[in-house]
């Protein structure tokens, strides 16, 4: 969970034009910020959860553009 909320910021910035894909986003922000309280079988449910939610997000936006350096 630690690295999704770097991942989930970087799609909040993507999507601010976006209400619907931006509320998917804001979910799993919620979810991830549970988490820091969560005993185990909360985080399992809760990494279940956005796990979920990204494959939606993937499914109806396309998966995050990967980036080159040169």
């Amino acid at each position: 969970m630690r690295h999704a909320i770097f991942y989930f910021l970087e799609l909040r910035i993507r999507f601010r034009r976006n209400p619907e894909a931006r509320a998917i986003v804001d979910r799993c922000l919620w979810l991830i910020s549970e988490a820091a309280k969560a005993d185990d079988l909360r985080l399992a449910e809760l990494e279940l959860e956005v796990e979920r939610l990204r494959e939606d997000l993937a499914a109806r936006f396309g998966e995050k553009p990967k980036v080159t350096h040169h």
